[in-house]
């Protein structure tokens, strides 16, 4: 081979290599997909699913230049998780991230090999989203909300303390919530020691819902508790309900308690959705989700809120306020 042949192949093989560096750059670095499955819809709930955005962004993945979004929103009506769940499949996403019972569980049966992970899940074994939460081996990690025992009872106490010698509560209750079972559960065998009665009021679906708040205001409960997961997208309009009737309502997470109601404690959805940030990098990195073990909801937090104490003409013992991690002027 003559000297300028030789100098044209290696040319040729140089132009050959960087051609084919620069496709292989261009293939990794074209932006991840995340699908994002919401129980309720646009607005308030963005506020409650921002942590998960937030994090991402620490961890390095920036909307519209390494991670583009599919969000879609269930607007309360569970009904609708099957179909949507389908269009994110559809769309075939490197992730799918999705929020509540409901939207995970449709989320599961749509796909067997895209990963997932979900957040704001009580039992995700009786849900049927894993076999095993230190070893899911499927498709499918995240994080639940379920802890140890049931924290109904506690929230019983706090009303019984912000509100001596309370003679009649609501309970907020939904039959096909794994959770709100789980309360009602540990309740039954308090009932007879409280010299409180307990009103149940279910709901399974957005309508049902707003009825059974109905129908403990009009049955004049003198609080409300509540023990159904669909109360974080219909906060604002129980609110309304409640404020109206002047029955103060004890919820579960920091949302509830933004809304107005008047106490709120449980585990910090906040801190379940930065945890979650944590498995998806995890997975884009490419780790496998049934090689992550579901984690568990750690932080508790008692949230209370003084405007609508005064509102309702309640004054907040000292007892309460100090222990409160936050407090709502």
């Amino acid at each position: 081979m003559n000297k300028r042949r030789f100098l044209l192949i290696t040319a040729w093989g140089g132009l050959l290599a960087a051609a084919c560096a620069a496709s292989a750059q261009a293939v990794t670095s074209a932006p991840k997909r995340v699908g994002v499955f919401s129980p309720g819809g646009p607005g308030p709930d963005d506020a409650i699913l921002q942590p998960f955005f937030e994090e991402m962004r620490r961890l390095g993945w920036n909307d519209g230049r390494n991670v583009v979004y599919h969000r879609v929103f269930a607007n309360d009506r569970i009904e609708l998780a099957p179909s949507l769940a389908a269009e994110l499949v559809r769309h075939k996403p490197d992730l799918i991230m999705a929020i509540s019972p409901p939207g995970s569980s449709a989320v599961k049966r749509s796909t067997s090999t895209i990963p997932v992970v979900f957040a704001v899940v009580v039992d995700p074994l009786a849900a049927g989203l894993v076999g095993n939460l230190a070893h899911p081996a499927g498709n499918v990690t995240g994080v639940t909300q379920s802890i140890a025992e049931s924290l109904l009872p506690k929230r019983i106490e706090l009303v019984r303390e912000v509100i001596p010698g309370v003679k009649r509560i609501g309970l907020l209750g939904n039959p096909l919530d794994p959770g709100s079972v789980a309360d009602q559960a540990a309740l039954a065998p308090l009932q007879a020691g409280l010299g409180v009665s307990v009103i149940v009021a279910n709901g399974t679906n957005r309508e049902e819902f707003d009825a059974s708040v109905a129908s403990l205001v009009d049955q004049r409960v003198e609080a409300i508790v509540v023990a159904n997961g669909i109360a974080v997208t219909r906060r604002a309009e129980m609110i309304q309900q409640t404020n109206r009737a002047r029955i103060p309502v004890f919820g579960f997470n920091l949302p509830m308690a933004a809304a107005g109601a008047l106490l709120s404690f449980g585990p910090s959805i906040a801190d379940q959705l930065l945890r979650s940030a944590h498995l998806a990098d995890k997975i884009l990195r490419g780790a496998k989700p049934g090689d992550i073990p579901v984690e568990a909801a750690s932080v508790l937090e008692l949230v209370v809120n003084q405007k609508s104490a005064r509102l309702l003409g309640i004054r907040i013992p000292q007892s309460v306020l100090v222990r409160a991690d936050r407090v709502i002027e």
